[in-house]
């Protein structure tokens, strides 16, 4: 089976990693896979992608293709999406062989008004009341789609009460949890029980609110290092997190790595006791006139509905994950392997107080994670469950 993957290059890391780490299964099983995205200096993710194709969106032609399987990202990164679409958009409807993958519930909360591509997509999608604007984008690719694929099943009830769609079209497979690395496991944790490495993985951000996380540490009395390993994506919120650092007088533990490595990634991952993952509104975001457009258009609610690869990732290295309480994030973790918090500070201090203090815990949490990313989350399981969908399309 030809299969033509289109997926958003982000400009520091390449190829998505949900994008790169199926291709790379699909290729393993004997599929005939190509990658659709726009050109990109440097592919930084660890996956072998040597044996696929790398097509430029002005050299895809929908015909070429078996099945069509559309990644959608976040923002400005679908943008190109939209004129791929806006191209072969007869073609792909009578084919009928095309899938898109819906990353989460509150991707779609931007459209570009600058782009006259984008624009004309837009006007010439069907007559239908559109209230917002990820309505433009939604559906756009609801119209070119056999199926939607959705990462958690809340995600997906969301989509279908919102657009009134037919379940039958709707699917939900979940993100894979995929090691970086092929080597045996080995959890460098364990070798220095006496460091206390909290690991938030991930760009930073005030739609994430790492600042609750920093209130939660400066009352917490044991030695401790937060580490924050990603971009910080606004820098006005960089430096409302460097007067609250110290603020708190919490210099001594708390770090920034910045944008890193696939090597230093693993290692981080590695030595970390436990990952958090956050999806928090910043006490400092709710007071910008952004986040009250946002909440006018019903836009804030939507991040409860998200899933994330950093947490499956981290499943895969057996860590235990304190995580916000969210409903697609409870697809994914339950008192066995992890945490849910609440908005609140306390709630986050007392869970990671709880986990420093319970060793037996903490050992625990660690193989049950490890085992569910196994059993439930193998990326050659995932690759299959595609594969059963993509033989419908053709």
């Amino acid at each position: 089976m030809k299969i033509g993957m289109v997926t958003p290059q982000d400009p520091r890391t390449g190829i998505s990693i949900y994008a790169a780490i199926l291709a790379a299964e699909l290729k393993n099983l004997g599929e005939d896979v190509s990658i659709i995205t726009p050109d990109n200096s440097s592919n930084q993710l660890p996956v072998n992608l040597d044996d696929i194709k790398i097509i430029s969106p002005e050299n895809y032609d929908a015909d070429d293709y078996d099945v069509t399987h559309f990644q959608l990202a976040n923002s400005n990164l679908h943008e190109f999406q939209l004129h791929l679409l806006d191209k072969n958009i007869k073609k792909l409807k009578n084919n009928s062989n095309t899938i898109t993958t819906v990353h989460d519930a509150r991707n779609f909360d931007s459209f570009n008004l600058k782009c006259s591509k984008c624009i004309s997509f837009g006007i010439h999608l069907p007559k239908t009341p559109l209230i917002y604007p990820f309505d433009i984008v939604d559906r756009g690719f609801q119209r070119i789609s056999k199926y939607l694929i959705f990462h958690n099943k809340f995600a997906l009830n969301e989509y279908k009460n919102r657009y009134k769609l037919n379940n039958n079209s709707l699917k939900c497979i979940p993100i894979s949890a995929y090691r970086l690395n092929d080597t045996d496991h080995h959890n460098k944790a364990e070798t220095d029980p006496s460091e206390n490495r909290i690991l938030v993985p991930g760009y930073i951000s005030p739609f994430k609110g790492q600042d609750i996380l920093l209130e939660a540490v400066s009352k917490i009395d044991h030695d401790l290092k937060l580490i924050f390993m990603g971009k910080i994506v606004d820098e006005k919120y960089g430096v409302y997190l460097e007067r609250l650092i110290e603020k708190k007088d919490i210099q001594n533990k708390v770090e920034f790595l910045g944008f890193v490595t696939d090597n230093e990634f693993v290692e981080e991952i590695e030595k970390a006791k436990v990952i958090l993952v956050p999806r928090l509104i910043s006490s400092w975001m709710k007071e910008r006139p952004i986040f009250k457009i946002r909440k006018l258009f019903g836009l804030d609610y939507l991040i409860t509905q998200s899933s994330s690869a950093v947490l499956t990732m981290s499943l895969a290295y057996g860590k235990p994950v304190i995580c916000s309480e969210n409903k697609g994030f409870s697809q994914y973790i339950n008192s066995s392997r992890g945490i849910l918090c609440d908005d609140s500070v306390d709630s986050w201090k007392n869970a990671i107080n709880y986990l420093l203090e319970s060793p037996t815990k903490l050992k625990e949490m660690s193989v049950n994670s490890k085992t569910f990313a196994n059993d439930t989350l193998n990326p050659n399981m995932i690759a299959k469950r595609h594969i059963k969908l993509y033989e419908e399309c053709v």
